[in-house]
């Protein structure tokens, strides 16, 4: 278990925005993008309507997306994406310790893990994405 392309992906159980546990063994079997992100970084905002169209484009694969804000509380984080006037409907978990984010080691943001249907991280992109053919590009290598 680590943090780096390679290893197995460190385990969480973080709270979603409707107040459900959710958990990266949930998601066995699948790949799984973690983006890990917060209201006040501009890159995160810029590449969300990329994570967006994939989750809209890749909803029929075996995809989870899983965007978890860094320690800001339920209502910063629900007050935010009701303003934004964007329909944003992949989940959006909570990592109001910041728990999750050093177990991954996440320094700066946004950073993205992709995480193999075996739960080993396959690719680490440490730089917003520009595009949805970017992040699909990345899929499409897995």
């Amino acid at each position: 278990v680590g943090n780096q392309e390679g290893n197995r992906a460190p385990g969480f159980e973080l709270e979603s925005l409707d107040g459900e546990m959710v958990a990266l063994s949930d998601f066995r079997g699948k790949i799984v993008m973690v983006n890990f992100w917060a209201t006040w970084c501009e890159p995160c905002k810029d590449e969300m309507p990329h994570i967006q169209t994939v989750f809209e484009n890749w909803s029929d694969e075996e995809l989870a997306i899983l965007a978890i804000d860094i320690e800001e509380s339920t209502e910063t984080v629900q007050s935010f994406l009701d303003s934004e006037g964007k329909e944003y409907n992949f989940p959006v978990l909570l990592d109001s310790e910041g728990g999750a984010a050093d177990d991954y080691n996440v320094s700066e943001i946004p950073r993205t893990f992709f995480i193999d249907a075996e739960g080993i991280i396959q690719k680490i992109q440490v730089r917003p994405f520009s595009s949805e053919g970017e992040i699909e590009a990345i899929l499409d290598s897995l």
